[in-house]
C-alpha cells in the first residue's frame, strides 16, 4: 500500500498552485493523516508515506467518505474548488464496508468530486461500482492482493493526469491569477486626448484586449463597459451590452482615437452616472464588485478631486494607470487609497504591455477579495414557545403557523439556515435541535405535527437558561464556533414568575440574538429587558401574530446578505469616554493564517470596522493602521494613509483573506520597523501616544516575545486579543503591555464580539485618557506624598548577569533615576545607594555617597553592567553590612531587589536576617525569575512584583513607590469613609462577594475608630438602603460581622438618587465629622437610569471627595461626572480587578489634599507667651506639629523661638539646628516667661533675630500667645516694621487672648487663630501648615534657568481671567531668585500673532519684571498658538539672553484657554529638538479635554490642566517643582542626510552612472555603518538617507524620503538622474531645504552634494547656503566628480566640516570614506554637545578634531585660552602622546578608518537576541555555553573590493615598500576595552602593534588594516 502511495505521489508536480495532496487512513473510524495544504514539498508527503503507521480495526467506508467530504474538501484544509481546480479522491479498500456507502458516495460526487475506487482482494465489486464515478470502466480497479497495485500505478497515474487536464483546460483561457475573481462590473474609461498620439493608442487597445481576455466575461460573471474622453466623453459601450469576451475584442479591436484636451472630472462624473447605474448593468445592489479603470496620460484641465471622491463614495473602487505623469498629485486623488495598490505609473507606452501582469494579479485579488467580503451567510435559528398554563391552544396553533411561515422563507441546509424548537412553561423541553433535520420538508412537518401542549407555571428565565445550556452548543449543532450568527424568536404569553434579566444577559454575552414575540398578556417590559435591542414585537387586541413574519425574516435574513455593509457610522454604539480620546496612533495586526479560516477573519473584518468606527479619525486625531500577516507580513495602509474615516471602513470592507502558517514574530517585528515610524505617519515626537492591538488565536511559528519585547520598549502600549484557538492566556500576556488585566482580552469563542468589541473599544479610549489626564495627576499626587517620607534609606541591589539583555539592564537604570525622581533627596532626607551583582555583589556607590538628586541620577545612569551568574543569597548577605555602615537610628530602612531569573544559592537565611534588622524588602522579579523565591525573600507577597519583561519595570514603578510611601503617608489617618454599592439585577452573588472583600481589604487598611477611620455603607438599585452609617461600627471585627450580613437588593440601576440620599450620612447628626476628609466611593457595573452630574457636584461643593468605580458596563463619561476629575475614576473589565484598586484608592484617601501640606524652603521663628506653666506643654504641642509637618534643613526650613513676657529671650537661633530631631528637642526646653506679654515689644526682638535675607527665602513668625498684649497701642507700628521687612505673622490666640488684636494684628488675611483651650492648640497644626506652605517657596535645586511665559491673550478670555493669569505669572517670578546670573524671564503674549512683551536680558529684578507684567495690555484677538510657538524659540537665542550655550537650561511655560486654529506640532517639535522644555497649562473645558496639550508638551507629565482660572493658583507650586527638577532632557542623535548630483552632461551619460553606482555603493553603507560614538542617550544613532531629482522646473522627478541604506533605490534615483541635465544654481541648493528637510526633523541635517562644477556664481551660491546654515543645516559637503571644474570655489560655499575645511572631497580619493565618516562623526558630536549644555559647539568641534590630530599648534594654543576646556585639551594631548609611544616605528597619524564588515570574530558574550547581532557582550550566566570562552576566532571574510579611483597627487616621500604583491597577514593576538595588539606579517618582516584606543575605535581600526590590504597600499611602519 505505502509503495502504491509513493509510486502515485512521486508522478505530480506538487505545490501550492499545483497539484496539492491529502491523505485520510481509516477504519472503524477514519483519522486524517494530513489535509491538502499541509506539504507543499512533493519530499514531505513521501516521508510522511514512509513513516505511516497501520490503524487496525473495522471498515466504515461510508462514515470515512462523510469524513473526506467533511474534512479534507474545504477551503480552511486547501481545496480550491472555488478557483475551478479539479477535485479527486481514490478509495482504496480490502473488504466490504460495515457501514452504509450510498447516501455518503453520493454526497461526495454531488459535490464535483470525482470519485474511483481501488478493490484489494475481499472487496465488493458491487460496492466499488457505487462508490465511484461514472462510467465504471474508467472509475474502478480491482486487484487480487496488495502486490498487484505497483500493477495498476501507471493506468491510475494516466487516468488522474488526463481527468485533471480535461477539468483545468475549461479555464485555460483565463489568466490563473484571475480564475477566483468571477464576478464583477469593470469600466474602463481611457483617455483618448491628442497628446497620446495615434501609435500610443493602439499600444492602449493592445493593453485593453490582453486584460479583457484574461478575465472570466459573461452577463453572470464579469461584465464589461467601456469609455474614451478627451473634452467630451464618449459611451463605447454598457456593462449590459456585451455578453461574449469576442464581441468586446472586437470593439475595442475597432476604437476611435478622438483627440482634444484632457477633461478628467468631467469623464469621471460621466461614467458615475452613465455606467455605474442599474439600467447600464451594474450590480452593485447585489454585493457584486464595482471597479473603474482609468488609463491616462497628462494632467486634467478640470477638477477632479470631487468626482473622484463621489465615485469612492458608492463603493466603487477606482484604478489609475498613469503613463509619463510625472505630477502624482492629482492622479492620487482620483485613485482610491493605498496608493501603491491602485496607482501604476509607468515611463512610456511602450511598456504599458509589461504592466498586464502585476496590473491583473493586483485587480483581480481585489475583485475576489471583495466578492469573499460579500458571500452570503446563514445562522442557526431557535424558536422558543410558551406553552404554559397563560397560552391557550388556538393561540399556540396561531404561533405555530407563523413560525412555519417564516421557516418557508429561509434556505434550509447544513451548511444554510439550521432550524432548532423547544417549548416551555416550568421547563425547557426539546422538540427538535440544530443538527436534528438537515431539510426544510422535515422541520416544516415536525412543526406542524406538534400537538403537545405542556401547561403549567411559567418560566422564561428558567427556559432561557434551558436555551444556552442545550441549544446553543456545539453537540446540538450550534456552529458558534464557526461564526455563524446565533438567533432565538423567544414567544411567551405573560411576565415570567421567574427573574430574565440575567439569562437573557448570559445569551446576549454569548452573542446570541434575542427576538422576543409578546401575544396575550406579554409585558411590554419584560419584552424589552430580554431581547436584543430594538427587536421587539407584542401583539395588541387587534392584530394578528402574522404582520411580524416580514420583520423577523428581514432580521434573519440580515447576516445572510452581509456582515457589516449596512451598519452606517452614526449607528455603531461608541463608549463615550472615546469623545475624549482625540489623539492617538493605534497600529491593528491580525491573523489572517489558515488556523484562523475565512469565516471566521470575516468575523475579524467585521469586529475591526466597528472598532475603528468608534474612533475619532482624522490627520490631527487618532490616525490608523491595519497589518495582516500569515507567512508573511502584509501592509494594508500606514499612519498617514487615510485622513478620512470612511474611507478606511470601506477599505476594512474589502479586506482580503489568503490563509498561510502564523509567524506572530516577524509581523510584530513589522509594526516596529515599518508602522511606528515617522515616515509611516508615526507622530511619536509629538507625544501622540503609540498604541497596537494584536489579533491572534496565539501560535505561531516563531518567537514573538523579544519582538513584541522591543515593541513595547519604544513605548507602544500593546494589547493582545486572543481568538477562538487560543489555549494559554499567558502567551497573550507575553505580548501584551502590563498588567494583562488591563491588556489582553481572550474570546473563548468568536461570536463572543458584541461584550469584545465594546471592550477593547473602550479600552483603547480608555488608555489614551488615563495617559493624558489620569497618570500625570495620580504620580503627581503620589510623589507629593512620598515626598513625605522625610528619612529613609534605600538601596537598589540589582541583578546584572549576563542572561540580561544591554537594553534591560539599562531598563533598570531608568526605572532606579524614576524612583529617585519620586523623593526628596539629601544627607538628612532620603538617601539611595546600588549594589549590583552576579556571582559575587558589587558596591557600585555606598548610600551616603550622593546629597543631591541630579548627582545620583547621573551615578546610575553609569553602571556598567558585570555580567556572570546569579547568586542573590550572596548578595542579599553583602548588604546587611552596608546597611549597618550608614545606618541612622530611627530611618525606615529599604531593599529593593531586581532580578530576571532563579538564585543559584539559598536566599531565605540572609533574606530572613535582613527583615530582622528592620529592613523591609521589595522584590521585582523580571521573566524567569521565581515567585515562591521571591515571597521568601520578602516575607510578604505584596511586597512581590513579577513581570514578564524589563519594558513592564515603568508600569509597576508607581506601584512599588505606593507600597514605600503608605506608611507614612496614612500614618495617624482621619477619615470618614462611605461606601456606595451598586447591587443591581445584573450582579451576580460572586461578583457581590468580591464586592464586599473590597470593601474588607480597604477596613483591614484603615485604623478603625471614633478619633481615626469611620466607615459607614449604603447599597442601592432603584432605590437606596442604609446598611450602618459611620458612627455605628467602631472596630474591625463589628464592620466585618456587619458586612457579613448585607443583602443584595437585585433591582434597577439609580445612581442619582443614591448620590442624593449619601449625601446627608455625611452631617454630624448623622455620624459624620465635617472636619475631617469625608470620602465616597461609588461602586457601579452599568449606566445609571438617572441624572448623576447635579447631585454629584453637590457632594463635592459639600467638600466629599468621591472615587467612582466602575467594572463591566460602567460608563466612563458618567462616572468623571460622578467623581469631578479624571484620576479619581477607576475603569475595570470585571469585578475579579477590584483587588487591584486597593492599594491606589487607600493611598488616596491618605493623601487627597491638593493643597500645599508641608513648607520646604523657610526661616520661621515661634514667639510664645505662656502664663501657666502646666498648660504651657499645648503651646508646646502646637511648636512640634508645626516642626513636623515641615521640611527641616539647613537648605530647608530653619527654627528659631522666642519667649516673652516683659522682656523677650531667644531660646534658639535659626541657624542653630539643621535636624528635625534637634529642633523638637530644643521645643520642649524652652522656658515659659511669667509676666505681662508685651506683645509689641517681643515683635521688635523677634524682627532683628532674623537678620537680612539674601536669598528669595520667606520668612515667618508664629505668635502664640495666651494673653492680651500688654503694649497694645505699640502694636500697629511694630507689625508694620515686620511687613517692611517683609516678614509674615501668623497670630495664634489661647485662653485669654484677645481674638480681636490678633485678627487687627494680621489684617484681613485670615492668618490668626484662637483655640478656647491649650488641650486643643494642636488641632490648629494643619491650617498653620498650610499657610506656611502656600506662602513659601518649594526646595529647588537649580539655580540658573531661562523660563519665558507664552501667555494666550485671545479674545475668550475675560479681562478678569488675563488679571488672574498675570498674577499666577508674577507669583512664579516670586518664587525664584530673579538675576542676570540667575534665574531669568521673559514674556511672550500671542493670540492672532505673537508679541514680545520682554526679552531674557531686559530685565534682572524681580520687581521690574512683575511691573512690566503688570502693564501687559492684552491683544483680544483669536488663538493661533502654533504661529506663537514659531516666534518664541527667538526669545532663547543667546542675543536676546538665552544661555542655552553656558549650559542654562531653557523652559517654557504655555498658557491658554482654548485649541489653536493652526497646527502647533511642527513648532513644538522644532522647541523641543533646541532643549526647551515645554510645560503647558490649559484652563476650561474647552482645552482642558483636548490632547492639544500633550501635542505641545511632548510629554504627558508636563501638561497641567485647570477647571477655570481661579484654580490657576492650586498649580503654581507644582509647577514650579517641575522647573527646579535636574536632569538632561532626552536627545536622540539620529542623521539625515540629503543625496544631490549636479551634472550638466559634461561626462557621458554611461560614464556618470557607472561611476555614481560605484561610488554610492561604496560611501553610502560606509556613512551607513557609523557608530554611535557621539550620541550620549538612547536610542542609538540612525543615519538615513533621501535621495531627490528636480527638473529644471523645480518638479520633482525622484523623491525616496529618508530611508536606512537601500541599493535598490540607489539604482532607481541613478536611473532617474543620469537621464536629466541638473545645474549647481542657487534654486537648486535652496530647493533641497524646501523639499528635503524641516524645522522639525532629525537633530543633524547635511546636504551632499555630487557636482561637476559650478553653474552659477560664487556670490549666489554662498547666499543659498549661508540661507540653508540659517533655517538649520548642520553642514553642507561638496564632493567632486570626476573632472570636476572650480572645485576651490565651490568649498568656500560648504560649511560643517570644523578643520576639514581645506581636505578636499573628491570622489577618486580611495580615503574619501573615512573623510565623510569623520565629518558626520563632527556633525553629531557638536549637536550632542550643545544638546546637554556641556560646552560651546565649535569647541566640541575642535576638540573632535584634535583628538584625531588634525588640529595646528596655533590651534591649540587657541584652544589652550579657553578656560573651560582647559583640562580637556590636556587630557587630549596627553592622550594623544600615548598614541604616538604605542606605535611602532613612529610615524604620522592616518586617517581613521570605516567600520570593519567582517572582521576577526571575538570573544563570545552573554545569551544574544536571536539574528540580531550586538556589541561585545558581557559574561553569562554560569551553565550556558560559551562563557569565559577566550578562544580566538577565525580570520573574518574580506570586504567586497572597492572601486580603484584615479591616480592621485604626489605624497610626501615614504619611507622603503615591500616588493612584489604581499599582501598583509593581520592577526588580532589580544582585543580589549583600550587597546587592540595586532601580528602583521609583510614578507620576512614581523611587527607587533598596540593600539590604545576607545572601544568604539576599534571597528575603525580593522578598517583602516583592510583598507590598506584592498587597495595594495603599503607603508613600512606607522
Amino acid at each position: 500500500m505505502q509503495d502504491f502511495l509513493y509510486t502515485l505521489v512521486n508522478s505530480f508536480d506538487i505545490g501550492k498552485d499545483k497539484v496539492q495532496i491529502g491523505l485520510i487512513q481509516y477504519s472503524d473510524h477514519p483519522r486524517n493523516e494530513f489535509f491538502l495544504n499541509t506539504y507543499q514539498r512533493k519530499e514531505d508527503i513521501l516521508h510522511k508515506i514512509q513513516n505511516l503507521h497501520y490503524k487496525g480495526g473495522g471498515t466504515k467506508t461510508g462514515e470515512s467518505l462523510q469524513f473526506m467530504l467533511d474534512t479534507q474538501f474545504n477551503e480552511m484544509a486547501g481545496s480550491r474548488r472555488h478557483e475551478g481546480v479539479p477535485q479527486i479522491a481514490v478509495v482504496i479498500t480490502d473488504g466490504q464496508a460495515q457501514d452504509n456507502i450510498r447516501e455518503p458516495a453520493e454526497a461526495v460526487k454531488n459535490a464535483g468530486i470525482t470519485l474511483y475506487a481501488v478493490g484489494i482482494k475481499d472487496a465488493a465489486f458491487t460496492e466499488l461500482q457505487e462508490i465511484a464515478s461514472d462510467p465504471d470502466e474508467m472509475h474502478v480497479y480491482s486487484v487480487v492482493d496488495f502486490a498487484a497495485l505497483q500493477g495498476i500505478s501507471q493506468n491510475i497515474i494516466q487516468v488522474l493526469c488526463t481527468t485533471a487536464e480535461e477539468a483545468s483546460g475549461q479555464i485555460s483561457h483565463v489568466f490563473q491569477e484571475c480564475r477566483k475573481a468571477t464576478v464583477a462590473d469593470i469600466v474602463f474609461l481611457v483617455d483618448s486626448s491628442t497628446s497620446i498620439g495615434e501609435r500610443n493608442f493602439t499600444n492602449v487597445k493592445n493593453f485593453l484586449k490582453v486584460l479583457v481576455s484574461n478575465l472570466e466575461v459573461g452577463s453572470d460573471q464579469v461584465r464589461i463597459g467601456l469609455a474614451q474622453y478627451s473634452r467630451k466623453t464618449v459611451k463605447e459601450f454598457l456593462l449590459n451590452q456585451y455578453s461574449l469576451k469576442s464581441d468586446i475584442l472586437e470593439h475595442i479591436q475597432n476604437l476611435t482615437f478622438w483627440r482634444g484636451s484632457t477633461y478628467t472630472g468631467a469623464a469621471l462624473d460621466f461614467v458615475r452616472t452613465e455606467y455605474f447605474t442599474k439600467s447600464a448593468g451594474s450590480r452593485t445592489q447585489e454585493n457584486i464588485p464595482q471597479v473603474l479603470i482609468l488609463i491616462t496620460d497628462g494632467r486634467s484641465k478640470d477638477d477632479v478631486k470631487g468626482p473622484a471622491r463621489k465615485l469612492k463614495t458608492r463603493g466603487i473602487s477606482v484604478y489609475v494607470v498613469g503613463i509619463g505623469i510625472q505630477d502624482k498629485t492629482q492622479v492620487q486623488e482620483i485613485a482610491s487609497m493605498p496608493s501603491d495598490k491602485f496607482l501604476f505609473r509607468i515611463d512610456s507606452f511602450d511598456i504599458l504591455q509589461g504592466l498586464t501582469t502585476n496590473f491583473l494579479q493586483t485587480v483581480c485579488f481585489e475583485v475576489q477579495s471583495q466578492i469573499k467580503a460579500s458571500l452570503r451567510r446563514y445562522a442557526d435559528v431557535v424558536f422558543l414557545v410558551d406553552s404554559s398554563d397563560t397560552m391557550d391552544s388556538s393561540t399556540f396553533e396561531e404561533v405555530k403557523t407563523f413560525i412555519v411561515q417564516i421557516v418557508e422563507q429561509l434556505d434550509i441546509g447544513v451548511d444554510k439556515y439550521r432550524i432548532g424548537f423547544a417549548q416551555y412553561s416550568r421547563d425547557g423541553q426539546v422538540e427538535f435541535l440544530l443538527k436534528t433535520y438537515e431539510n426544510k420538508d422535515d422541520v416544516l412537518n415536525h412543526i406542524q405535527s406538534s400537538e403537545q401542549f405542556l401547561g403549567g407555571p411559567l418560566q422564561t428565565g428558567s427556559a432561557l437558561r434551558f436555551l444556552h445550556n442545550v441549544y446553543f452548543t456545539e453537540e446540538a449543532g450550534s456552529r458558534l464556533n464557526q461564526g455563524i450568527p446565533q438567533y432565538t424568536v423567544v414567544v411567551t404569553s405573560a411576565k415570567s414568575e421567574d427573574g430574565v434579566q440575567k439569562a437573557a444577559q448570559e445569551l446576549k454575552e454569548r452573542d446570541v440574538n434575542i427576538i422576543t414575540v409578546g401575544v396575550l398578556n406579554s409585558d411590554r417590559k419584560e419584552l424589552d429587558s430580554v431581547a436584543t435591542s430594538p427587536w421587539v414585537y407584542q401583539v395588541h387586541e387587534d392584530q394578528s401574530i402574522g404582520q411580524f413574519q416580514k420583520d423577523i425574516v428581514d432580521i434573519l435574513d440580515g447576516p445572510a446578505q452581509q456582515e457589516f455593509y449596512d451598519v452606517e457610522i452614526q449607528d455603531v454604539k461608541v463608549p463615550k469616554v472615546c469623545s475624549s480620546a482625540s489623539v492617538a496612533d493605534i497600529a491593528f495586526l491580525v491573523d489572517e493564517s489558515s488556523r484562523v479560516g475565512e469565516k471566521n477573519f470575516q468575523l475579524t473584518r467585521a469586529f475591526l470596522f466597528r472598532i475603528i468606527n468608534a474612533l475619532d479619525i482624522g490627520p490631527n486625531n487618532v490616525q490608523v493602521a491595519l497589518v495582516l500577516y500569515s507567512d508573511e507580513p502584509r501592509l494594508e495602509f500606514t499612519l498617514d494613509t487615510f485622513e478620512d474615516k470612511l474611507k478606511i471602513l470601506n477599505y476594512v470592507k474589502k479586506l482580503p483573506y489568503r490563509g498561510g502558517q502564523p509567524y506572530t514574530g516577524v509581523a510584530i517585528d513589522f509594526l516596529s520597523k515599518e508602522i511606528f515610524t515617522k515616515e509611516a505617519g508615526s507622530r511619536r515626537d509629538q507625544g501622540v501616544q503609540q498604541l497596537a492591538v494584536v489579533i491572534t488565536d496565539g501560535y505561531s511559528l516563531d518567537k514573538f516575545i523579544e519582538p513584541a519585547s522591543r515593541l513595547r520598549h519604544s513605548d507602544v502600549t500593546l494589547y493582545a486579543v486572543g481568538i477562538q484557538n487560543i489555549s494559554e492566556s499567558y502567551l497573550l500576556q507575553q505580548i501584551a503591555t502590563y498588567p494583562p488585566r488591563k491588556h489582553v482580552t481572550n474570546m473563548e469563542l468568536f461570536l463572543q464580539r458584541a461584550d469584545i468589541e465594546w471592550k477593547i473599544k473602550e479600552r483603547l479610549c480608555n488608555v489614551i485618557v488615563e495617559q493624558a489626564f489620569v497618570t500625570p495627576l495620580r504620580g503627581r499626587s503620589l510623589k507629593e506624598g512620598c515626598e513625605q517620607t522625610e528619612e529613609a534609606d534605600i538601596y537598589f541591589l540589582i541583578d546584572g548577569s549576563g542572561s540580561i539583555f544591554p537594553e534591560n539592564f539599562d531598563a533598570m537604570k531608568t526605572f532606579m533615576n524614576e524612583m529617585v525622581d519620586m523623593f526628596q533627596i539629601g544627607a538628612n532626607r532620603v538617601r539611595f545607594g546600588v549594589v549590583q551583582y552576579e556571582s559575587s555583589p558589587k558596591m557600585e556607590f555606598t548610600i551616603d555617597r550622593y546629597k543631591t538628586k541630579a548627582d545620583l541620577k547621573k551615578a546610575i545612569q553609569a553602571i556598567k553592567q558585570l555580567g556572570g551568574g546569579t547568586e542573590t543569597g550572596k548578595a542579599l548577605k553583602y548588604m546587611n553590612s552596608k546597611f549597618k555602615q550608614a545606618a541612622r537610628g530611627n530611618v525606615p530602612k529599604y531593599l529593593i531587589l531586581i532580578t530576571d531569573g532563579e538564585s543559584e544559592d539559598d536566599v531565605t537565611r540572609p533574606a530572613a536576617e535582613l527583615r530582622k534588622e528592620g529592613i523591609m524588602i521589595y522584590a521585582i522579579g523580571v521573566r524567569s525569575a521565581s515567585k515562591e523565591q521571591l515571597e521568601q525573600i520578602t516575607g510578604d507577597k505584596n511586597q512581590t512584583f513579577l513581570v514578564n519583561e524589563f519594558d513592564s519595570l515603568k508600569r509597576i514603578r508607581l506601584d512599588v513607590v505606593r507600597e514605600i510611601c503608605t506608611s507614612r503617608v496614612c500614618k495617624n489617618l482621619k477619615a470618614d469613609i462611605i461606601f456606595l454599592i451598586d447591587t443591581s439585577e445584573t450582579m451576580s452573588e460572586e461578583q457581590f462577594n468580591i464586592t464586599m472583600d473590597f470593601i474588607q481589604a480597604i477596613i483591614n487598611k484603615s485604623d478603625i475608630g471614633a478619633d481615626k477611620v469611620q466607615v459607614g455603607l449604603l447599597q442601592y438599585s432603584t432605590r437606596p438602603k442604609l446598611e450602618f452609617p459611620l458612627n455605628m461600627h467602631m472596630t474591625k471585627d463589628d464592620l466585618r460581622d456587619a458586612l457579613s450580613k448585607v443583602k443584595r437588593i437585585k433591582e434597577g440601576t439609580k445612581t442619582g438618587i443614591a448620590l442624593q440620599t449619601a449625601s446627608d450620612y455625611f452631617d454630624r447628626s448623622k455620624g459624620g465629622r465635617p472636619d475631617v476628609k469625608q470620602h465616597l466611593i461609588v461602586v457601579t457595573d452599568g449606566e445609571s437610569d438617572d441624572a448623576v452630574e447635579e447631585p454629584a457636584r453637590q457632594l463635592r461643593e459639600k467638600g466629599i471627595i468621591i472615587h467612582a468605580v466602575g467594572v463591566v458596563r460602567a460608563v466612563y463619561s458618567e462616572l468623571k461626572e460622578i467623581a469631578g476629575t479624571p484620576d479619581r475614576v477607576y475603569i475595570e473589565d470585571s469585578f475579579e480587578s477590584l483587588p487591584y484598586l486597593e492599594k491606589t484608592i487607600f493611598f488616596y484617601i491618605c493623601n487627597p489634599d491638593t493643597r500645599c501640606q508641608r513648607p520646604e524652603v523657610a526661616d520661621i521663628i515661634f514667639l510664645v507667651h505662656g502664663s501657666r506653666d502646666t498648660q504651657f506643654q499645648g503651646i508646646q504641642q502646637l511648636m512640634e506639629a508645626v516642626v513636623n509637618n515641615s521640611v527641616v534643613g539647613k537648605d530647608y526650613v530653619q527654627f528659631g523661638a522666642v519667649a516673652y513676657s516683659t522682656s523677650s529671650v531667644e531660646e534658639f537661633s535659626l541657624n542653630k539646628f539643621s535636624t528635625k530631631a534637634q529642633v523638637r528637642k530644643a521645643v520642649y526646653e524652652v522656658t515659659p516667661l511669667k509676666g505681662q506679654a508685651f506683645t509689641a515689644k517681643a515683635l521688635n526682638v523677634a524682627r532683628e533675630k532674623f537678620g537680612a535675607s539674601s536669598r528669595n527665602i520667606s520668612q515667618f513668625l508664629i505668635l502664640i500667645t495666651d494673653a492680651p498684649a500688654a503694649d497694645r497701642p505699640d502694636l500697629p507700628a511694630a507689625v508694620k516694621a515686620l511687613e517692611e521687612k517683609r516678614i509674615k505673622i501668623v497670630a495664634v490666640g489661647t485662653e485669654a487672648a484677645d481674638a480681636e488684636e490678633l485678627r487687627d494684628m494680621v489684617g484681613d488675611k485670615g492668618w490668626w487663630f484662637f483655640a478656647p483651650s491649650y488641650n486643643i492648640l494642636e488641632n490648629l497644626r494643619q491650617n498653620i501648615t498650610h499657610i506656611l506652605c502656600d506662602k513659601s517657596n518649594p526646595a529647588c535645586e537649580k539655580q540658573q534657568e531661562d523660563l519665558v511665559f507664552l501667555v494666550d491673550g485671545s479674545g475668550s478670555i475675560t479681562e478678569s481671567n488675563f488679571i488672574m493669569m498675570k498674577t499666577f505669572m508674577k507669583n512664579i517670578v516670586d518664587s525664584f531668585i530673579i538675576a542676570q546670573d540667575k534665574i531669568r524671564i521673559g514674556v511672550v503674549q500671542f493670540s492672532k500673532n505673537p508679541q514680545k512683551e520682554f526679552y531674557l536680558n531686559e530685565f534682572y529684578s524681580g520687581t521690574d519684571i512683575k511691573l512690566k507684567i503688570e502693564s501687559m495690555v492684552q491683544l483680544n484677538s483669536t488663538t493661533f498658538t502654533g504661529e506663537a510657538l514659531r516666534f518664541v524659540k527667538s526669545i532663547f537665542k543667546p542675543a536676546n539672553g538665552g544661555r542655552k550655550n553656558q549650559e542654562v537650561s531653557q523652559s517654557l511655560i504655555v498658557m491658554t484657554d482654548g485649541k489653536s486654529r493652526d497646527s502647533v506640532n511642527e513648532a513644538a517639535i522644532a522647541l523641543r529638538n533646541y532643549g526647551i522644555r515645554i510645560f503647558t497649562v490649559g484652563i476650561g473645558k474647552n482645552i482642558a479635554e483636548s490632547l492639544e496639550l500633550d501635542q505641545i508638551a511632548g510629554r504627558s507629565d508636563r501638561v497641567f490642566r485647570v477647571n477655570n482660572f481661579n484654580e490657576l493658583k492650586t498649580i503654581e507650586k507644582r509647577i514650579i517643582k517641575e522647573i527646579c527638577e535636574p536632569g538632561v532632557e532626552p536627545q536622540d542623535c539620529d542623521i539625515d542626510i540629503s543625496v544631490a548630483v549636479d551634472s550638466s552632461r559634461r561626462a557621458s551619460t554611461m560614464r556618470l552612472k557607472q561611476t555614481m553606482q560605484t561610488q554610492l555603493l561604496r560611501l553610502v553603507p560606509a556613512m551607513a555603518s557609523m557608530i554611535n560614538i557621539s550620541c550620549p542617550v538612547q536610542p542609538p544613532m540612525k543615519i538615513k538617507f533621501r535621495f531627490q531629482v528636480f527638473a529644471g522646473n523645480g518638479l520633482s522627478l525622484f523623491d525616496s524620503d529618508f530611508e536606512m541604506f537601500d541599493e535598490e533605490i540607489i539604482q532607481k534615483f541613478l536611473d532617474v538622474q543620469t537621464t536629466m541635465n541638473t545645474y549647481l544654481n542657487r534654486s537648486f541648493i535652496e530647493a533641497f531645504w524646501d523639499r528635503s528637510f524641516s524645522e522639525a526633523s532629525t537633530k543633524v541635517k547635511v546636504l551632499t552634494i555630487f557636482t561637476d562644477g559650478p553653474d552659477d556664481s560664487l556670490q549666489n551660491l554662498k547666499a543659498a547656503a549661508n540661507s540653508l546654515r540659517k533655517k538649520g543645516l548642520d553642514a553642507l559637503l561638496m564632493i567632486g566628480l570626476e573632472n570636476v571644474e572650480n572645485y576651490k570655489e565651490l568649498q568656500e560655499t560648504e560649511f560643517g566640516r570644523g578643520f576639514g575645511y581645506q581636505e578636499p572631497l573628491n570622489i577618486g580619493n580611495l580615503l574619501l570614506p573615512s573623510t565623510l565618516w569623520r565629518q558626520l562623526s563632527a556633525n553629531a558630536a557638536r549637536f550632542a554637545a550643545n544638546a546637554l549644555g556641556m560646552m560651546d559647539g565649535e569647541v566640541v568641534l575642535d576638540l573632535l578634531e584634535l583628538r584625531e590630530g588634525l588640529a595646528s599648534k596655533d590651534h591649540l594654543a587657541t584652544l589652550a585660552r579657553k578656560e573651560e576646556v582647559v583640562n580637556v585639551v590636556h587630557q587630549v594631548l596627553k592622550e594623544n602622546e600615548e598614541k604616538q609611544v604605542a606605535l611602532a616605528n613612529g610615524g604620522e597619524n592616518g586617517d581613521d578608518g570605516l567600520d570593519g564588515i567582517n572582521g576577526e570574530e571575538g570573544r563570545k558574550g552573554p545569551r544574544g537576541r536571536p539574528s540580531e547581532r550586538g556589541s561585545s557582550g558581557l559574561r553569562g550566566d554560569n551553565g550556558y555555553p560559551g562563557i569565559d570562552n577566550d578562544d580566538i576566532g577565525p580570520l573574518g571574510q574580506s570586504g567586497r573590493p572597492g572601486w580603484r579611483g584615479e591616480p592621485g597627487a604626489d605624497g610626501r616621500p615614504g619611507g622603503p615598500g615591500e616588493q612584489g604583491a604581499n599582501v598583509r597577514a593581520v592577526t588580532i593576538l589580544e582585543r580589549k576595552t583600550e587597546h587592540v595588539v595586532y601580528q602583521e606579517k609583510m614578507g620576512d618582516q614581523v611587527i607587533l602593534v598596540n593600539l590604545a584606543c576607545k572601544a568604539h575605535r576599534v571597528p575603525q581600526v580593522n578598517q583602516v588594516y583592510q583598507d590598506y590590504q584592498e587597495h595594495k597600499v603599503y607603508q613600512a611602519s606607522k
